[in-house]
């Protein structure tokens, strides 16, 4: 019998709000314009999903009077983690909220809150409803569905960016008391100050990171980035955004060093930056593991390989 590992499994989910009646341009977005699948359409919230994932969401929005990030979902092995993580971030200081199977997202099993420091919320839960890959698992094709050609039409979510007042209290918060690994980071130039950190949890081929810590405003969302298969993909749907008139980041496409992904950002019409990235610095969490490490003199190269100028603007939030 193999060894269980404990703790965070994965990212699951970003959640966001926005103010947009029935969420009629949002679904028109997302659904239409970068290709997600709709899980579960209610009054005032949309549960998405990419074509290749096999959990309910990875994405929800909801109706809301002003728009922001509202809690990141990461899921854990089972309900005694749950328990481990309440005691140890009760003992730590934080107010934690538990919720029952179901609450406050459908599909989910029971599962804590809580505010990091940097004023986000993160959920962990144990359970997420699987209803299938949209290709079957009986000897899929793995093609595009009909339905979602012509799009972006992303594989997964990849990970998440927010922004911090203090980097360093974030991360070694996220590091100390929920297990994850920095996997490349940008200090100041005398190597006194942490300005961002990439941190992952599982082995990741892809991106190498669930969470991008940037230094802003607390508790508001720098980006959601997407898996695409390769940078051919990327170039293609750069064109189908491009076509639909979507508002193209300075940024992309281009090879973004830090991270080591060829990536392409954009914006959805709310002002939500979005990502699509491919490749990406494979990360394996061990001991022995060391992070890569970004001057601050070499931010330009580290954002946007092929770009002598700096674009402030990336390093804005969204939400």
């Amino acid at each position: 019998m193999g060894l269980k590992h404990r703790g965070i499994i994965r990212l699951g989910y970003v959640r966001i709000g926005l103010n947009d009646r029935a969420l009629v341009r949002a679904r028109g977005f997302y659904r239409g314009i970068l290709g997600m699948l709709e899980s579960i359409v209610e009054a005032e919230r949309t549960y998405f999903r990419c074509w290749h994932e096999a959990y309910q969401h990875s994405l929800v929005i909801d109706e809301t009077a002003d728009n922001g990030l509202i809690e990141i979902g990461f899921q854990v092995r089972d309900q005694a983690d749950i328990s481990d993580f309440t005691k140890k971030l009760r003992a730590a200081g934080l107010k934690v909220k538990t919720s029952p199977a179901g609450k406050p997202l459908k599909g989910l099993g029971r599962s804590i809150s809580f505010e990091i420091p940097g004023g986000q919320t993160l959920r962990l839960f144990e359970h997420m409803e699987q209803i299938g890959y949209a290709t079957g698992f009986d000897s899929p094709d793995w093609v595009v569905p009909k339905e979602l050609r012509a799009t972006p039409a992303p594989l997964f979510l990849n990970h998440v960016g927010i922004t911090v007042p203090n980097p360093k209290q974030t991360v070694d918060f996220l590091t100390q008391h929920l297990g994850f690994y920095v996997s490349e980071k940008i200090v100041s130039d005398n190597g006194r100050q942490l300005l961002s950190a990439l941190l992952f949890r599982m082995t990741k081929d892809v991106g190498g990171q669930e969470l991008a810590i940037y230094p802003g405003e607390a508790g508001r969302l720098h980006q959601i980035a997407f898996t695409k298969e390769d940078a051919n993909d990327i170039l293609i749907d750069g064109q189908y955004l491009r076509n639909d008139r979507i508002d193209i980041d300075q940024y992309g496409p281009t090879r973004q060093s830090y991270g080591k992904t060829f990536s392409l950002h954009f914006y959805d019409p709310f002002g939500v930056r979005l990502e699509l990235c491919s490749g990406g610095r494979i990360t394996d969490p061990h001991p022995d593991f060391e992070p890569v490490v970004w001057t601050e003199s070499n931010l330009k190269k580290a954002l946007s390989y092929y770009d002598r100028d700096l674009n402030p603007r990336f390093l804005e939030p969204c939400l």
